[in-house]
């Protein structure tokens, strides 16, 4: 079966979009075509820095065995009322950039859109192709709760499977587009091999201080670079050794301000920052402790988010601290691997408190590392993501 795979916001290399779904189709022996976005002429990497590898710069290229194809894309947000005129009228005039085409070239058999304004392009595929007499399928693969507009609604008319990422998320899209079943796939990552964690780690010292993880682009609403920094002092205020190991980015959009914090997290000997590819993720957190993650609860899709950072430390056997985060809470809670701290918006002190009971319960500290790796092997694994995907796929054919 030849897939295509639709993107514009994200990079080619997504976790999800590439890394995860495309290699895997790839080796269960489908022919996958990912559209790649160029702006300004470049390819971007997911921390959306530019790629500068020279395997990138042809217009078509094979990576990992996945197709990909690049089209110059635009920048500019798409026009929802043009794409609903097309879609009622039957039409196809509006065209935001290259992809349009150059997607209707491929002559796919599925097109797998990633966002409600490519899903547009796969549902135009799908009626081009199919005047031509190929039967085409389309997929949605809602990486989040998107908002229940009449454009979506529309396309939703024409999709014959949709995807999404937490179970909350899942059981609302079941109830809003009841016609177009739902598999939910997990943003969790290969088993690969068992961390092999010591039942318990030795005291925590200046030699081997405690350490807390962090995955992903760093925001005040993801994660909070003052809310580390708050962390990080008062553990060492109460006499703790300790430090933050950072696989992320700052984001904030001000430049001066995300300078000077990139400045503090360089120059602060506690404090290790940097970015780290997808397939070292697993080798980083071999010397982390506990994981840290905050979400500031203030939409839905952050309420019922399971991302990519969560299943990660997981995987590694890495028990995590977490503000009251209705889906994430639910999958720690249950597997007992963590601390769901019971308010949404927790101070410094209230994520110092918990990541101090784990400093000195080392016994407790290993066996939530235990389960977090355990509920990963028994649930969650990407192998069981994989089988997910197969049999979708199979029933597409």
């Amino acid at each position: 079966m030849k897939i295509c795979k639709l993107i514009r916001r994200h990079s080619f290399l997504d976790v999800r979009v590439f890394q995860k779904e495309a290699r895997s189709l790839a080796a269960l022996g489908h022919e996958v075509v990912v559209m790649a976005p160029r702006f300004d002429g470049r390819l971007l990497d997911v921390n959306r820095s530019p790629l500068r590898n020279t395997e990138f710069k042809p217009e078509a290229f094979m990576h990992h065995g996945v197709h990909v194809v690049t089209y110059r894309a635009r920048i500019a947000p798409p026009n929802p009322k043009a794409m609903l005129q097309d879609i009622y009228g039957g039409t196809l005039h509006y065209r935001l950039d290259a992809l349009m085409d150059k997607a209707i070239g491929i002559g796919a058999d599925v097109y797998h859109a990633h966002e409600p304004e490519t899903l547009y392009e796969a549902v135009q595929a799908k009626r081009a192709l199919r005047k031509q007499g190929k039967d085409v399928k389309v997929v949605f693969d809602a990486h989040e709760l998107e908002a229940d507009t009449s454009l979506l609604r529309a396309l939703m008319q024409e999709t014959d499977r949709l995807i999404t990422v937490s179970d909350s998320i899942a059981s609302i899209y079941a109830s809003r587009y009841p016609q177009v079943p739902v598999t939910l796939i997990y943003n969790s990552p290969r088993l690969g091999a068992d961390p092999s964690k010591e039942a318990a780690p030795p005291p925590f010292s200046a030699e081997r201080p405690f350490t807390i993880g962090y995955e992903g682009q760093i925001t005040r609403e993801k994660g909070n670079p003052y809310r580390m920094l708050d962390i990080l002092n008062k553990m060492t205020d109460a006499g703790l050794h300790v430090r933050f190991k950072i696989l992320g980015k700052i984001m904030i959009t001000v430049n001066s301000e995300r300078m000077n914090l990139e400045r503090q997290f360089k120059a602060d000997p506690r404090i290790e920052y940097g970015w780290a590819s997808y397939d070292s993720l697993g080798e980083q957190w071999n010397d982390v402790d506990a994981g840290f993650i905050y979400f500031k609860l203030n939409t839905p899709n952050r309420k019922y988010a399971l991302p990519n950072k969560l299943f990660s430390l997981m995987n590694s056997g890495v028990p995590i601290v977490v503000n009251d985060a209705p889906a994430m809470g639910a999958v720690i809670n249950k597997a007992e691997c963590g601390i769901v701290i019971p308010n949404p918006l927790p101070s410094a002190d209230a994520y110092a408190e918990q990541f101090a009971k784990l400093y000195h319960d080392r016994e407790l500290l290993a066996a939530m590392g235990r389960r977090a790796r355990a509920v990963m092997q028994e649930e969650y694994g990407w192998e069981r993501m994989e089988e997910r995907l197969k049999t979708l796929y199979e029933g597409l054919s």
